[in-house]
């Protein structure tokens, strides 16, 4: 089997891999260790994979570590005409905690799972206990003119038979940025990914709906956040610059920590450094 052969090993013999179903929707769930509850959201153009580096050490730092596909991807099935909107994924989110018991959760969302994070800590704060954002999506201005194009359906038709495993390589590299930690075995992990027709479909409508009007009125409301809430951003992120975390931090009065030399990936590209600082705050400790 092609991707990365560790990853695999860690799904069939260490972690729990189950398909959590509740309405419409078909999700894979992985979980790993024991302990408080601390789901995983990540964001665009992703799977669960995107957290190997971070399962062990969360989960050995007295976590129950839960992270799901969103739908059409990894292994979750995409019900027709479900829409990725910020709040459609917000739902989504609580529908899982719900299926799996969880009334409250520790969570960390990278990207556009940390924009889903912020519009929980918004409208559902009652669910969270403490909250590590990275690099999250978090303002309109920087995307606007993608939404435009992703709202235009034969756009979205090009961009389908355009996207594919042939991508991966050169977006990889350039959400890194230091390219020490990207694999042949990580880059391979995701062409797999990129061979399900409905993860490309998922991708684009992503693209197309998050950025809706639920966004905009969350956006206006971060300084009412009061969820215990850490940043964390690579010095190096081309897709979602650390000024946009600078901020943010300035309107929730979060703090604020900037890797160096990671991209937009940073809990993979530098995981010591991401896990450490997430684990801390969760724990309730001092972040250095």
């Amino acid at each position: 089997m092609i991707g990365d052969p560790a990853w695999q090993k860690f799904l069939e013999i260490e972690a729990r891999v189950r398909f959590v179903e509740f309405g419409e929707h078909r999700l894979r769930v992985v979980e790993f260790g024991t302990g408080e509850s601390l789901l995983l959201v990540y964001g665009n153009a992703d799977v669960v994979y995107t957290w190997h580096r971070n399962f062990r050490p969360l989960a050995e730092a007295g976590f129950r570590v839960i992270a799901y596909d969103y739908p059409g991807c990894g292994g979750s099935a995409l019900p027709d005409g479900f829409r990725f909107g910020v709040d459609d994924l917000a739902a989504l989110t609580l529908e899982l905690l719900d299926a799996l018991g969880v009334g409250r959760a520790h969570l960390i969302g990278h990207s556009m799972g940390g924009g889903v994070g912020l519009q929980l800590a918004v409208h559902h704060a009652d669910r969270l206990r403490r909250v590590v954002l990275v690099a999250p999506v978090c303002y309109h201005v920087l995307y606007r003119p993608f939404i435009y194009l992703f709202r235009w359906p034969l756009f979205c038709t090009l961009a389908q038979r355009v996207a594919g495993p042939w991508m991966v390589g050169q977006t990889l590299a350039r959400e890194y940025a230091d390219a020490t930690w990207l694999t042949h075995q990580v880059q391979e992990q995701y062409r797999l990914a990129c061979r399900r027709p409905e993860f490309i479909q998922a991708t684009i409508a992503q693209l197309r709906d998050f950025w809706n009007d639920a966004f905009a009125e969350t956006a206006r409301r971060y300084g009412e956040i009061a969820v215990p809430l850490h940043l964390i951003w690579g010095a190096r992120d081309v897709t979602v610059s650390p000024r946009f975390g600078r901020r943010l931090a300035a309107d929730t009065g979060a703090g604020l920590t900037v890797i160096p030399g990671a991209g937009h990936l940073a809990h993979q590209a530098r995981p010591e450094a991401f896990n450490e600082v997430a684990i801390q705050f969760l724990r309730g400790e001092r972040v250095i």
